[in-house]
């Protein structure tokens, strides 16, 4: 009770309280008023309470001036008598306010034993009896409030455990900045500890900060910071030995440092910052200044006033408080690797919410929790929403959502495309760099280039160290593949990391998540879409865009579809929807699958023999069975495929492979070797380069360099039969196991890829099959038995070792050409040159299908009696002489018709018995009949 038998009794009350009760008493009025209360309070000089009546202060007003406002109404020594405690010496309002305070406090003196102060002032200020119009007491009041309700928390370690480094998430940038700057000033000035006249010095030297206003404020105008700063080094200069580097480590600071940065917490936390801010570290310094440093600032030439200081900091501290604090991302140095700080880009409202990524979020979150170990390393393919899966957690964390990471910052770095051999030293360099800050969630996006060295070896042990010694915290994003190579057997390492592993979503709900994309396109580009035209960009890039996953693929899809409609919007003006024709426009510029044809595919199925078939003709079987591999693919059931085609010279092999080169490669360009290139057993350094120390040998070897700038390639290993058997031998782990090594120790994955062996071996057996009606079955069985039969030239050694062809998926036979196919290619070599005429030459060319039919008939006929050697290449070399040549003769005897002709049109006419045909050509300037002319 704070009255018992009617006299006033301060026991059971904190020190800070009891004196400001004994001061109010003390200042003899009669009666003791709610006034004296706060005057005493003032006048005590209790800095928690003094920021927090300051923060409800108008402008320009000051603490002085409550005092002297309270001197006024109720002024000091007006009782005569010395006081005596009895309840009859308070005024109805103080004792009010005593009563309410007792009560309150009596009710929580447990939770908060030490806010007696704070609970007493937000009685006195209900029942104040002097009116202060300079001071807003809702505000007053509802600061000491938040002052209780916080007090007794236990302020967050300013260390972390196991190294003891300053955590950074508890100061702004700035703070930070002056802190780094502060152990360069107490090395410089021979110290072994940093204190915080080292921290003055630093803020000084602040860049038109707050310290350096407010310095200017008092000291003569040739004076100036610089000077300030140089009078307080020299005055404090133990000698001019640097005793060598100091860090922001629990070891480095000095008992009195450690102690400023307490206050400068609790400073902060008073005035509602999140975190400390350089202009709490001012506070705090001017808080408890050491003496010594008190002597320098207060003496000529100096002659600051600190009490001036500490009120002007006041104003400062209030005029701060209503500002949004300015953001600033954090940077890496310019020549380390590209980085973005996407917790800036989260706190400025550029990150649109990806809200597919729910089911990984809280796995990531409680492995971020952890207090050791708490790494996470995000594998999957590329494309199924890994950097997105960051990108959102970091919009979460700075939206509030996870109280721990609040002050975290995630820092996006891209490792991608780091080369071996300096790898080590930009991994090195990014430990250095992060390790001095505690706030950094290192997001290392392509871990494994970062972590993989020369010659096969890597820098684990480096990574290992850092999180061992938790310098660092990481979540690491890598291929499977990556994965698999490099961490699946360093259990050390795995056992500091938690993986997270991203699936490719079902169809459903990426329908979902591209839906939510073309909400963000929407918005982007103001553009609307049409229901089914989403839908259709997930089937559509499910089907036929095999080098990408989806989400990635489908959300590309709508936002090149959104380009190009607002490329014709702002062209031609027209205003409409993305609709389902954009979508298929643009699937089929990326797969080279005609529009017509991706129209007609119906959502559920895909026809890869139509999109394969196009360009081959008479290979019907052929076709299907490649098809029916990229099926596999598609579905998940193959990553790549080794396919060997067999077959006579000239029956679409080749054409079969860019059609799916095409089709399947992020390059769309078929990747061609020539195996008769490679007849001699060294001639393997074509395929994985020079030895150490020959011509050559830095630029790696061929294959490893394709693979690696595509690993969704198309090989073509034309005229396998031809290579040496020492050639093959690399081979033999790259269709086995995925990956090929070369000269230098690179490695390159052709998992993803397919490749495809051509070889003429088994010609004569295919044809003989064929002509006798066996079926297509019988023939392969036939060819794959033909195959370990063949011999090398050089050596006669076997070309095709059983444990070769053991690797080999599929072999496709391609059967004999026929009639009809001769037919087939003629039209289509012959719609190639119709095509040039026109958007070459801008002219029609016009060729009677009797010819087209007589160029058919002499090609099958050429064939049959080369026994298949010709093929489809004699389709060209008789549209050369039949069609190509006579308009060149005709176009030399008549130039000047040839020049102003807007068609070219031919007449054929059989030849009788053994004469040739005959081909005339007429250049017409306009379209009218043979007759006619004729």
């Amino acid at each position: 009770m704070l009255f018992e038998n009617g006299m006033i009794t301060t026991a059971g009350l904190d020190e800070r309280t009891t004196g400001v009760i004994l001061a109010a008493t003390d200042r003899g009025t009669a009666p003791v008023q709610p006034s004296d209360f706060l005057f005493a309070t003032i006048s005590v000089g209790d800095r928690e309470i003094l920021n927090a009546i300051s923060m409800a202060l108008n402008d320009g007003a000051d603490l002085n001036h409550i005092q002297q406002l309270i001197e006024i109404d109720n002024p000091a020594g007006t009782a005569g008598t010395e006081f005596d405690g009895r309840r009859e010496r308070f005024s109805g309002s103080a004792l009010r306010a005593l009563d309410e305070f007792d009560a309150v406090f009596s009710q929580q003196r447990d939770r908060h034993p030490d806010a007696g102060l704070e609970l007493l002032m937000v009685s006195v200020l209900a029942y104040l009896d002097t009116k202060l119009t300079i001071l807003d007491t809702t505000v007053a009041t509802r600061v000491l409030q938040d002052r209780v309700a916080v007090i007794d928390e236990t302020q967050n370690d300013l260390f972390t455990g196991s190294e003891g480094r300053l955590r950074s998430e508890e100061f702004s940038d700035s703070a930070w900045t002056v802190l780094e700057h502060a152990c360069v000033h107490a090395a410089e000035l021979g110290y072994e500890r940093v204190l915080p006249p080292h921290c003055l010095l630093a803020l000084l030297g602040e860049t038109e900060g707050l310290t350096e206003r407010l310095v200017r404020l008092q000291v003569a105008p040739e004076l100036g910071p610089a000077k300030v700063a140089a009078a307080v080094a020299n005055g404090i200069r133990l000698s001019n030995r640097n005793p060598g580097e100091l860090r922001l480590r629990r070891d480095d600071l000095g008992e009195a440092m450690v102690g400023m940065l307490r206050t400068a917490q609790r400073v902060a936390r008073t005035w509602g910052a999140g975190r400390v801010g350089a202009h709490h570290l001012l506070a705090a310094l001017l808080e408890e200044p050491p003496a010594r440093l008190v002597s320098i600032l207060e003496r000529d030439p100096l002659r600051l006033d600190l009490a001036t200081t500490r009120r002007q900091l006041d104003q400062a501290l209030r005029d701060m408080r209503a500002d949004t604090p300015h953001e600033v991302p954090f940077r890496l140095p310019h020549d380390l690797l590209p980085a973005e700080d996407i917790t800036f880009l989260a706190r400025t409202a550029m990150i649109a919410p990806a809200l597919h990524v729910d089911a990984y979020i809280e796995s990531l979150i409680k492995v971020l929790f952890r207090k050791q170990h708490n790494h996470a390393l995000i594998t999957g393919q590329s494309g199924a929403g890994r950097t997105t899966l960051i990108r959102e957690l970091a919009r979460r964390a700075a939206a509030g959502d996870f109280a721990f990471l609040r002050h975290k910052r995630f820092l996006w770095v891209d490792c991608r495309d780091v080369p071996a051999d300096v790898s080590g030293a930009k991994l090195g360099a990014l430990i250095a760099h992060a390790s001095a800050r505690t706030d950094l969630v290192l997001c290392l996006d392509g871990l494994g280039p970062l972590l993989r060295a020369e010659s096969g070896r890597n820098h684990n042990v480096m990574l290992r160290a850092a999180l061992k010694e938790q310098r660092i915290q990481l979540i690491g994003i890598m291929d499977t593949v990556d994965y698999q190579e490099l961490l699946s057997g360093d259990h050390s390492l795995l056992s500091m990391v938690t993986r997270i592993e991203l699936r490719e979503p079902e169809r459903d709900a990426a329908v979902d998540i591209a839906e939510h994309a073309a909400a963000v396109l929407t918005e982007e580009f103001h553009l609307t879409f049409e229901p089914k035209a989403i839908e259709r960009a997930v089937a559509l890039s499910s089907d036929y865009i095999l080098n990408d996953r989806l989400p990635r693929k489908a959300t590309r899809i709508l936002r090149r579809a959104c380009e190009e409609v607002d490329y014709e919007r702002a062209q031609q003006g027209t205003d409409r929807m993305v609709g389902v024709d954009d979508v298929i426009t643009v699937i089929s510029m990326l797969t080279g699958v005609p529009a017509s044809q991706l129209a007609g595919v119906a959502t559920e199925g895909m026809d890869y023999e139509q999109a394969l078939g196009k360009d081959v003709v008479g290979q019907r079987e052929a076709v299907a069975a490649v098809a029916e591999e990229l099926r596999l693919i598609k579905f998940g059931l193959r990553s790549g495929s080794v396919l060997f085609f067999a077959g006579q010279t000239g029956v679409g092999k080749s054409e079969l492979a860019k059609a799916l080169a095409k089709f399947y490669s992020a390059s769309k360009l078929l990747q061609t070797y020539t195996m008769g290139n490679f007849v001699e057993p060294h001639s393997v350094t074509g395929i994985i380069g020079s030895p150490v120390g020959y011509i050559g040998y830095e630029r790696g070897g061929r294959l490893i360099n394709d693979l690696t700038a595509d690993p969704y390639c198309v090989v073509l290993l034309d005229e396998a039969e031809k290579a040496h058997p020492d050639v093959w031998k690399p081979f033999l782990n790259l269709f086995d196991e995925g990956w090929i090594d070369d000269q230098r120790g690179v490695r390159a994955y052709g998992d993803r890829a397919i490749f495809i062996m051509t070889s003429n071996a088994g010609a004569d057996v295919i044809a003989k099959l064929t002509a006798a009606g066996k079926s297509m079955e019988e023939i392969s069985d036939a060819v794959k038995d033909h195959l370990p039969t063949l011999r090398h030239r050089l050596n006669n050694e076997q070309v095709f070792p059983p444990e070769f062809l053991a690797r080999i998926r599929r072999t496709i036979v391609f059967t004999p050409l026929d009639r009809a196919a001769m037919l087939g290619i003629c039209q289509k070599m012959l719609a190639k040159r119709e095509h040039f005429w026109s958007a070459e030459r801008d002219r029609r060319l016009v060729v009677p299908d009797a010819l087209i039919d007589y160029i058919a008939t002499i090609c099958d006929t050429a064939n049959r009696t080369s026994h298949g050697r010709e093929g489809g290449r004699i389709v060209g070399k008789k549209l050369i002489e039949l069609v190509d040549d006579s308009i060149i003769r005709e176009a030399m005897r008549q130039p000047e018709r040839y020049r102003t002709c807007q068609i070219i049109e031919l007449a054929f006419c059989r030849p009788s018995g053994s004469g040739p045909p005959l081909v005339e050509v007429f250049f017409r300037e306009r379209d009218h009949s043979m007759e006619a002319d004729r």
